[in-house]
């Protein structure tokens, strides 16, 4: 059965901008202050808790600035205690995936082009090399971890993904794609279940206890173009697909090899660019992911801005629209909290933070 199409997102809702200030201001005074700008359109079909930020999309609303997670951070170094940082590996060592480590909050795992993917703690000190390729033609692209099966998960540029325990033991590694392997995810309610992307067009779902080859995979999803991110929704009953062009696609378990709808939407590959990822939120049916205006794109208008799209999962529908004039980067990567009340976004060199909350305080 060939999947239903959405119509491309008509933007017909008012995005309202907060106005600049008249007095010109230095680089320092231009730090980007994040706000909340909402379209009109109706809510989620989810019932959730009313205090989300999501939570009242009925209509047009306009929340004050929130705070640049710089400045917070420049603050917070600032005050009575100092805040943790990082070696830098330096050019050529971009960070490719990154997850807290779910047994101790003060220590992360890190997949990098360095060749690595390893756990360290804020001090910059390596607890634990998870795998090397001692080549650098060979890297890391993408990890996951579960705390409950203690498994690590990662897959390098080549194709291939490892399997590990959290004591560091491999337990197989398999070429499981042709080409990279851009995000490895195990789903959140069975942890058995893993999803791979890759740029070979497909999509695979696996059943970890019974991987034996790169032929043992349950389903493959044939995408039109290479694909960014695979993502598990937080009740794990769906899946959430980004490709390097102009498509979302959303697949169910009850029929993983036929999505149940695509989302046309601009967010083409670009070789210096984060690779743009589609996300979900954690409480509500929803689905947040940067726009990358493409004058191709059928339904794109003059001078159209690189807003935050925030989607209905079940309809394709847009709800609304993030967008800061003074950070009009490209938003690759968007994260909410657990709670879903805090969405943090990443552009360039700059990370903005929305959260009602700052609102609450400024009422």
């Amino acid at each position: 059965m060939a999947p239903k199409k959405r119509p491309e997102t008509q933007k017909t809702s008012e995005i309202v901008l907060r106005p600049r200030n008249k007095r010109s201001r230095s680089p320092r005074e231009l730090e980007p202050e994040a706000k909340k700008l909402c379209a009109k359109g109706s809510g989620p079909s989810r019932r959730g808790d009313s205090d989300c930020l999501w939570a009242g999309l009925a209509g047009p609303q306009i929340l004050p600035p929130c705070h640049s997670i710089v400045r917070t951070l420049h603050q917070h170094k600032l005050g009575r205690a100092s805040w943790p940082s990082v070696q830098q590996i330096g050019a050529g060592g971009s960070i490719t995936g990154l997850k807290f480590n779910p047994l101790n909050t003060n220590q992360f795992y890190a997949s990098s082009m360095e060749g690595t993917t390893r756990l360290q703690d804020f001090k910059g000190n390596i607890l634990r090399v998870f795998a090397s390729s001692d080549t650098i033609n060979i890297w890391f692209c993408s990890l996951d971890v579960s705390a409950s099966s203690r498994m690590v998960v990662t897959g390098d540029n080549v194709g291939n993904v490892i399997l590990l325990n959290m004591d560091g033991k491999e337990l197989w590694n398999l070429r499981m794609h042709k080409k990279k392997v851009t995000h490895v995810a195990l789903n959140p309610c069975c942890d058995w279940f893993l999803a791979t992307a890759s740029v070979d067009q497909t999509v695979k779902i696996w059943d970890l206890r019974q991987v034996r080859g790169k032929a043992s995979f349950l389903y493959s999803l044939p995408h039109r173009h290479p694909v960014n991110a695979a993502c598990f929704s937080p009740d794990g009953a769906r899946l959430l697909t980004t490709d390097q062009k102009s498509e979302i696609r959303i697949y169910s378990a009850s029929q993983w090899d036929c999505p149940l709808g695509l989302i046309p939407h601009p967010h083409r590959h670009f070789q210096h660019l984060t690779p743009i990822k589609a996300a979900w939120h954690p409480r509500y049916n929803l689905i947040v992911v940067g726009r990358y205006p493409d004058p191709n794109f059928k339904s794109c208008t003059p001078y159209e801005m690189r807003t935050i799209d925030v989607f209905d999962g079940n309809s394709g529908k847009m709800m609304c629209q993030l967008y800061d004039p003074e950070s009009s980067g490209i938003s690759s990567l968007n994260e909410f909290n657990p709670m879903g009340d805090t969405l943090a976004s990443a552009m360039g060199y700059h990370i903005l933070i929305w959260s009602q909350e700052e609102a609450r305080t400024r009422k």
